[in-house]
């Protein structure tokens, strides 16, 4: 395991939010608004149930309210004020009868480089992306998608707007490529300011067949490596359980073969178990933090 010191702040521009606003899915909610807080990035967020909507929602009350709450706008803020605080939001009401098909016309019209998703217990993935049209979708906008469960407050504190990211948990394999899972959770981990955070590189297998890869270095941060023997997605679960992960990353390729076809891939089947957030990125996302070259 090489580690560098030579850290490149990532270029995650754009962050798509759907949801319904239900109390499910508020914490999916509060890590999509401060991952563009942080990460300096715009955000869109489609309401995925129209009917429901507030009669003002484009006028950004929710995100107003929780600013306000975090300490960033006055109470009452105007949406005025929300602009000058420099984050650019957007929101969309999805079409009725179709939620669906708008949030695939919106990610072909302006791609995303970041998703953030609230699932559902027991779903391998949240209902819109079991829709037809997703496996495509997935396959060309290669998008980077952080899911929340439902039950689970995550790293972002819903009152305060406090970043609690501290133990990380990336899965790594020779397959898929585990180096953009490892610079996507230094991005995420920097965006947030995340000072003291301890990375594990965790791998299913023998020790000696650990991937080689690279660790970027940063005052606080400090990185492990665990193996273990058994069934990949079990073995997962248990290690997140055990360390307390506040956040798996995970490389992925979605599905690939009949097996997955059928089973789901290992991503999908963590997830549906999965006790926190958890980060799925697309083995073609390298998001660049670190030089290709080990130090020598």
């Amino acid at each position: 395991m090489a580690t560098n010191s030579d850290f490149v702040e990532a270029r995650l521009r754009h962050v798509v939010h759907p949801t319904d606003f239900s109390p499910a899915a508020l914490a999916a909610f509060h890590h999509a608004l401060k991952l563009s807080l942080g990460l300096t990035a715009d955000l869109t967020i489609m309401h995925m149930d129209p009917q429901r909507a507030d009669p003002d929602f484009e006028d950004f009350p929710r995100v107003r309210a929780t600013l306000s709450r975090w300490g960033l706008l006055p109470k009452g803020a105007t949406k005025e004020q929300l602009l000058q605080l420099g984050l650019g939001v957007s929101k969309i009401r999805a079409m009725e009868g179709d939620p669906v098909a708008s949030m695939v016309q919106l990610l072909w019209r302006k791609p995303a480089d970041l998703l953030v998703v609230a699932t559902h217990a027991g779903d391998q993935l949240v209902g819109w992306l079991k829709h037809p049209m997703a496996p495509a979708l997935s396959r060309k906008s290669r998008t980077m998608s952080l899911f929340v469960p439902e039950n689970c407050s995550g790293f972002i504190a819903s009152e305060t707007g406090a970043c609690r990211l501290q133990r990380v948990l990336i899965p790594v394999a020779h397959r898929p490529l585990p180096q953009a899972a490892i610079e996507a959770a230094c991005a995420v981990a920097y965006g947030l300011g995340a000072h003291d955070v301890s990375f594990e590189l965790f791998h299913v297998g023998s020790p000696d067949d650990l991937p080689q890869v690279l660790t970027p270095w940063r005052n606080g941060w400090t990185w492990s490596r665990a193996c273990s023997m058994g069934v990949v997605v079990d073995e997962i679960l248990t290690a997140a359980h055990r360390q307390a992960a506040d956040l798996i990353v995970m490389a992925t390729e979605w599905r690939q073969g009949l097996l997955d076809a059928l089973w789901g891939s290992t991503t999908e089947r963590v997830l549906r178990q999965v006790p926190c957030p958890l980060l799925a990125v697309p083995v073609h996302d390298s998001l660049r933090l670190v030089d290709r070259h080990p130090a020598a």
